[in-house]
């Protein structure tokens, strides 16, 4: 087991000052030396993780072009127009469904995403595995859904065209909404979340994260609104630069972060999840 140093590759972020911001980055060969990584991001030790080459860019590539073809037949949703964006699978923040219809896309959705990412490939093989290793061997799997045989959507897959953004905001401002009310029985008031980098855009789209911090208990009745508060302007911040393939694990409920507009006519393409442990402290449930 190795200590988790962190590291400030300044190929990695972009923007000065950074002192806020404490990044390790390895290699996907390197995961299991780290074990005590993400422990050390929920104890505040660390604010972000890189992860390179989970996928290889030429996969990568292939897996994009099936996104953009609509194969597999994904449900698709939409961000609210201004954002330009869209997700495959549903997002737990814009549910706006029935939790019954919910589990059944869900459960749908987990076989079209084998279908997209089969055997050794599969993000529960390849993703949950490393962060599981990242976390002294916590087992990372969807979280367990109210009635038995149900589980949330383990991730969903974000396009974003050009001018395609996310706004400002702390991930744990999200657990004051409906959609969150099952789930809050079963993990802690902390998330963190992480980015799979499937199709980078030609510019811009880069995940930015602030020097603005909400702890654990301080986001309830937030609701989302953290960005209305506080002027980014005046804020240090840096720019998290990812390749196809690459993986990033971010203290996102902490910390304001936002993705920039898209630049380009090249869509965005990446898988996210949010995280929190459970509350047994037994394993991490994951969501999209």
């Amino acid at each position: 087991m190795t200590a988790a140093t962190p590291t400030l590759p300044q190929e990695c972020l972009l923007g000065t000052p950074q002192p806020f911001f404490k990044l390790l980055e390895l290699h996907s060969g390197q995961v299991e030396e780290y074990s005590t990584a993400i422990q050390q991001l929920r104890d505040g030790e660390l604010t972000g993780i890189i992860v390179r080459d989970v996928y290889s860019s030429d996969f990568m590539t292939t897996v994009t072009e099936r996104l953009e073809a609509h194969d597999p037949p994904f449900l698709k949703t939409l961000f609210p127009e201004k954002f330009k964006s869209w997700f495959y699978g549903r997002n737990l923040n814009l549910m706006g469904t029935d939790p019954t219809t919910y589990f059944q896309q869900a459960a749908e959705f987990h076989q079209q995403m084998q279908e997209l990412l089969p055997g050794e490939l599969g993000i529960p093989q390849r993703v949950m595995t490393a962060l599981s290793q990242l976390d002294a061997g916590r087992p990372y799997r969807a979280a367990p859904g109210p009635e038995p045989g149900q589980d949330y959507m383990l991730t969903t897959f974000r396009g974003h065209a050009e001018g395609g953004y996310i706004s400002a905001h702390c991930d744990n401002e999200q657990s004051v909404r409906d959609s969150y009310e099952h789930l809050g029985t079963l993990v802690g008031n902390h998330m963190y979340s992480m980015v799979l980098m499937i199709g980078a855009s030609d510019d811009g789209g880069a995940l930015e994260v602030f020097d603005y911090r909400v702890e654990p208990g301080e986001a309830g009745g937030r609701t989302g609104a953290t960005a209305g508060h506080v002027d980014q302007s005046a804020l240090s911040s840096v720019q998290i630069k990812l390749q196809p393939g690459d993986l990033v694990v971010v203290d996102s409920g902490r910390y304001l972060h936002q993705v920039t507009p898209v630049i380009g006519q090249k869509n965005r393409w990446v898988a996210c999840s949010f995280m929190a442990k459970s509350l047994e402290r037994n394993a991490v449930y994951c969501w999209g």
